[in-house]
Parts: C-alpha cells; sequence; structure tokens
C-alpha cells in the first residue's frame, strides 16, 4: 500500500521556525516529520502521514505558503523503503541510486546512518536491487511499514 507524504519546501534560514511550529501541529495528528534534504539555501521536509488524510493540513500550509514562510509543497503516494548506512556520512552514495522518473530520496530525521527511497512501484527493479546490493556502505534496505 503506498504512504502518503507532505514536501513541504522552505528557506534553510527558517527551518528552525518553521520545524517547531510543524511538529506541533503533527503530534497533535498522530503525524512526524521523517525526512529532509538541504539543498544550500532551499531545505526539503518529509512528513508521514499516519491515516492518509492531508485536508487538515491544507490550510495550515496555504497560510505559511502566504506568508513566504514556506515555498512549496506537495502531496505524494508512494512506496517507502528504509536503506541503513554503515556510517552516517555515506548516505550521499544515494546520489548515484538509479531513480526511476517520479521516484526521490531524502535523509532520516530520526538515524542519521539512514535515508529513505520513495518509489511509485512497490519493488525495486532489478538494477536498483543490483546497486543496492553492491554498495559496502549500505547494511540493510527494507520496504518501511
Amino acid at each position: 500500500m503506498k504512504t502518503s507524504i507532505i514536501e513541504i519546501g522552505l528557506p534553510t534560514q527558517k527551518l528552525t521556525e518553521v520545524q517547531a511550529e510543524l511538529e506541533g501541529c503533527l503530534r497533535e495528528q498522530g503525524d512526524t516529520i521523517i525526512g529532509y534534504q538541504v539543498y544550500d539555501d532551499l531545505t526539503l521536509l518529509v512528513v508521514r502521514l499516519a491515516d492518509n488524510t492531508v485536508q487538515r493540513y491544507l490550510d495550515t500550509l496555504s497560510a505559511a505558503f502566504h506568508k513566504e514562510l514556506i515555498s512549496s509543497f506537495q502531496v505524494v503516494h508512494c512506496h517507502l523503503f528504509k536503506v541503513v548506512f554503515r556510517q552516517e556520512s555515506t548516505k550521499m552514495a544515494l546520489r548515484e541510486f538509479p531513480l526511476r522518473v517520479g521516484e526521490s530520496w531524502f535523509a532520516a530525521v530520526d538515524n542519521e546512518a539512514a535515508a529513505y527511497i520513495c518509489l511509485d512501484s512497490p519493488y525495486l527493479s532489478q538494477e536498483q536491487i543490483a546497486w543496492l546490493a553492491t554498495q559496502p556502505a549500505i547494511i540493510q534496505w527494507t520496504q518501511a511499514s
């Protein structure tokens, strides 16, 4: 079953302010920030929805967008795979991971030696499996539940 996530793009300098407010709102609903990715002056936060219902956040996210606290947000339905590395610094190896169109990866918030891959398919392709299997820095990959 696909998981619903919200990808929220925001200026990196506003990360502390936005993340604190967002986490408070998420705790009330049982949803969590599971990942992030920093692109110089832009940061992507990834929220996993416990029950795939995004409507409760639309007003809050729209208001934050209009106040220019966030740059963008989108809902993505995907199959999540968690990849665990031997060392935290090696997760950048995923930059070479053979993503298909519409797929992405991002660092895990709760474990500096882990990352998530967001796939359209519930199955990794043969090329993706081969790539993961040949990476000595990777100790485990599993479908996130």
